[in-house]
């Protein structure tokens, strides 16, 4: 009776994993474009959040002040971040367009 259980079970496993659709290459690379898309988002929203220049970045001058490499440093990294982004979406979007 126990072997005819554990047997049961086994089978309407399969059968459940049988039923549930895989889903299609397309769809794969249309979520990867989405997730990419709006990762680029979020790196352009943070990049320009970041223009303002933050405590230290900031030298004093005769006249004033200028921003300093700590800020020029900080606004590439967020450059490179943005570049990334735009990259990894291209790539999907590249991917999803080649499988339509």
């Amino acid at each position: 009776m126990k072997r005819f259980l554990i047997l049961l079970v086994t089978l309407c496993a399969s059968i459940a994993s049988a039923q549930t659709p895989e889903p299609s290459t397309l769809d794969k690379a249309s979520e990867e474009a989405r997730v990419a898309q709006l990762a680029l988002r979020a790196a352009e929203a943070k990049r320009d959040q970041g223009a303002e220049p933050q405590e230290g970045e900031r030298t004093g001058t005769v006249g004033g002040s200028r921003l300093n490499e700590a800020y020029l440093a900080r606004q590439a990294l967020l450059e490179q971040e943005v570049a990334a982004a735009r990259k990894r979406y291209e790539e999907a979007l590249k991917r999803w367009n080649d499988l339509k």
